[in-house]
C-alpha cells in the first residue's frame, strides 16, 4: 500500500499469529540441529550455541503466546 502524501510503499503490519509460525518453524529447525548434533557427538560449544538458540526461541515464543492471548482476550 502506498502512502499517498509520499507515493512510498508503507510496510504492512504482520498478525502475531504470523510470528508466532515463522518462531515455531525456527524452533522445530534448532530442534532438529540440536538432535543432530547430539547424535554426531559434536562438540561442547556448539551443543551450547545451539541450547541457548532453542532457550532464546521458546522463550520468545512463550512471550508472543502470551501477547496474542492478552490482546484476544481483551
Amino acid at each position: 500500500m502506498k502512502s499517498k502524501r509520499t507515493g512510498i510503499l508503507m510496510p504492512q503490519p504482520i498478525p502475531d499469529t504470523d510470528f508466532i509460525t515463522i518462531t515455531e518453524h525456527h524452533l522445530n529447525e534448532w530442534l532438529h540441529l540440536l538432535d543432530h548434533l547430539q547424535d554426531v557427538h559434536a562438540p561442547t560449544d556448539q551443543l551450547a550455541y545451539c541450547r541457548n538458540q532453542v532457550t532464546r526461541l521458546q522463550l520468545e515464543l512463550y512471550q508472543l503466546r502470551n501477547t496474542n492471548w492478552r490482546a484476544n482476550a481483551g
